[in-house]
């Protein structure tokens, strides 16, 4: 199944980009969402959110609220969240007005996960350092 997530997304205030693997972290997570028909459902949502952030339009904390913290006091890193999914993403310091997507993750619990903090943290450096 190829979704219709693509690498980069331009709005007229934001580029939002996914890292290498980011779109194949989300496809891995749809495998999860039953039934089929909510796949489409979430892609299209995601991609909705995508659009609104690019645009600078405000995000609600429900949606886009803020997760954990980046390497070297560097701030926060948010979640776009389509219940169960679960993308993690931050607003660059290194790259103007270009929000980065670490990856996506099947979310059925609350709790940010140590693992997706270590894995957007080493997507950070990757980007930033």
């Amino acid at each position: 199944m190829t979704t219709e997530l693509s690498k980069k997304h331009v709005g007229t205030r934001f580029t939002v980009e996914h890292c290498d693997g980011a779109i194949e972290s989300f496809e891995d997570a749809l495998l999860s969402v039953t039934p089929h028909a909510k796949k489409a459902s979430i892609t299209r949502a995601i991609r909705q959110l995508i659009v609104r952030l690019s645009d600078g339009h405000p995000m609600s904390k429900e949606n886009f609220p803020t997760e954990g913290d980046l390497p070297k006091s560097s701030g926060k890193f948010h979640a776009f969240k389509k219940v169960p999914i679960r993308a993690y993403c931050w607003l660059s310091k290194k790259y103007p007005n270009t929000y980065f997507i670490s990856h996506y993750t099947y979310k059925d619990k609350q709790k940010l996960d140590e693992r997706d903090t270590e894995k957007v943290r080493r997507n950070w450096r990757d980007k930033e350092e």
